[in-house]
């Protein structure tokens, strides 16, 4: 055997094989709907998924829910539709605050000293953990909701939460005229502003890490 096969071969070894998710058996429903199938149909009549899943955008993984069984990524139009609506959960939003109150107690206590200081910043995350775990647990989907109402609900109130998590704003601080280049408030400051102009935008970004849906004791 030569030198280029052995190094495949222990590169095979060396790194762990990718496990494809297989197609879940046929029950007669669609497993991103949950709507009636019959055998030997390719496309769900309900919402228009094939039946041999879709790849993510993302991440690429093959997948028969509605959420990427790996990133979490939504995929089908209900699943939009889930996460717009978990966007503006008062729950969802409360919770990714006290994540990132979380995050930054984390970040203290990895750098304070042992103390009664550390000892005060220990007990105050353990109460913020505590919180965002009985917030997890109060959102519950609407009754009578069906088992993919239910799973759309959780899996999109993860991905709200990740999103409410991230804070981009756009303000306008003026505008350039092209007639002598001044900076103004708005257009009609401007003496010739049918010469047109540019406005200026200041952006705002902080972006945060994001974890895993559940925090722990």
């Amino acid at each position: 055997m030569d030198g280029t096969k052995t190094r495949e071969k222990a590169q095979e070894k060396a790194e762990p094989k990718r496990q494809a998710l297989e197609r879940p058996p046929f029950t007669g429903r669609c497993t991103f709907c949950g709507a009636p199938m019959e055998a030997g149909e390719t496309v769900c009549e309900e919402c228009g998924m094939p039946v041999d899943g879709v790849l993510c955008p993302k991440c690429g993984t093959r997948n028969y829910r509605p959420f990427c069984s790996k990133c979490n990524t939504p995929l089908t139009r209900a699943a939009l539709r889930a996460v717009e609506k978990a966007v503006e959960d008062p729950k969802v939003i409360q919770a990714a605050k006290l994540m990132d109150q979380a995050d930054e107690l984390e970040e203290a206590l990895a750098s304070a000293e042992e103390g009664p200081e550390k000892e005060q910043a220990r007990e105050q995350y353990q109460r913020v953990v505590k919180d965002i775990n009985q917030l997890f647990e109060e959102m519950l989907p609407p009754a009578g909701s069906t088992p993919e109402e239910q799973y759309n609900y959780y899996s999109a109130r993860k991905v709200a939460v990740e999103t409410v998590r991230v804070i981009k704003k756009e303000t306008q601080t003026g505008w350039v005229c092209n007639y002598c280049g001044c900076l103004h408030r708005q257009p009609s400051e401007c003496a010739e502003p049918w010469h047109g102009g540019t406005w200026i935008y200041k952006t705002i970004t902080e972006t945060v890490r994001t974890k895993e849906y559940k925090y722990e004791e």
